[in-house]
């Protein structure tokens, strides 16, 4: 069975101050709840900072697009370094090279070489073929 800290001890603590000192990150006190995850602030930006219980490892929650959104343990000298670290450049959107084709047809996904030819006889034949596989085909018999 495992058990959970109650609270920071003093050595840890201690060691997250001196590895934040100088840097400009501030702690700003406890987070709601809990006596073992500290807020700190640098910039504008709010981080969660989390005693994991096991020397001066600790857990950092970062602000969304700052590449730690999800906690990973880490000596008290890292939390410093991953706080003031630059945040990561976001990956720009992939352009669309067939924009006025559709992505899906009758709930499937086009293949990127059925958009390109999907004016032609591959195209045509590709949404032929999904339409029979669900049942939508075309009623072209002759009406009297």
């Amino acid at each position: 069975m495992s058990v959970l800290p109650r609270s920071i001890p003093a050595y840890a603590r201690r060691a997250l101050d001196d590895a934040l000192e100088g840097t400009g990150v501030r702690v700003t006190g406890p987070a709601e709840n809990t006596r073992v995850t500290l807020l700190a602030e640098y910039g504008e930006q709010t981080w969660r900072v989390a005693w994991l219980g096991i020397g001066d490892t600790w857990g950092l929650i970062g602000p969304e697009g700052s590449g730690c959104e999800h906690t990973v343990g880490r000596p008290a000298d890292e939390v410093a370094e991953t706080i003031t670290a630059p945040w990561p450049e976001p990956e720009p959107e992939p352009v669309d090279l067939h924009p006025r084709v559709p992505r899906t047809h009758l709930g499937f996904d086009v293949p990127e070489f059925i958009r390109a030819a999907w004016a032609d006889d591959l195209g045509q034949g590709w949404r032929l073929g999904v339409a029979s596989a669900v049942g939508k085909l075309p009623d072209t018999r002759p009406r009297s």
